[in-house]
């Protein structure tokens, strides 16, 4: 297989103009130096791992938190996001999980001014109709500035 099978180009969430090689099978990434006009996902690139990646291939939208792959079919795996008990509103807890009640993945992190990407991803993948429509539209793919709208 070739390269290009296992990467996909997708938008860096916090800077907006850059756009990253996303490679699927570690999770990792590599800049751009010419970046392609479409994207297939939004990545949120942390200086510790894991680096986590919304993105759609062969119409399927998943979200990768490192090597680990959740495709997002209908209606599960679950996404939530809860604030902290007895933080005051201060932390929140990023959450996948499965109907079973099986944690996948789960993330405590202190809350900033703005929008983050764990609030922006769950915000969205709460309803199932977003995940098949955007599923088909990015893996056709589209503009950044097309993307973030979504």
């Amino acid at each position: 297989m070739s390269p290009s099978e296992h990467t996909v180009a997708v938008a860096d969430f916090r800077r907006t103009r850059l756009v990253l090689q996303w490679h699927m099978l570690g999770g990792t990434w590599t800049p751009l130096d010419v970046p392609p006009p479409l994207v297939h996902g939004i990545a949120l690139i942390r200086a510790a791992p894991p680096n986590l990646c919304l993105w759609a291939k062969d119409n399927v939208l998943r979200l990768q938190v490192g090597p680990e792959q959740f495709s997002l079919q209908e209606h599960s795996p679950h996404v939530r996001l809860t604030r902290g008990a007895g933080s005051f509103g201060l932390r929140r807890r990023f959450s996948i999980a499965v109907d079973s009640g099986g944690v996948l993945f789960s993330q405590s992190y202190w809350v900033r001014q703005g929008e983050d990407f764990f609030r922006w991803v769950a915000a969205r993948v709460q309803d199932p109709a977003w995940r098949i429509r955007i599923g088909r539209q990015w893996s056709e793919g589209v503009t950044p500035a097309v993307l973030r709208a979504s």
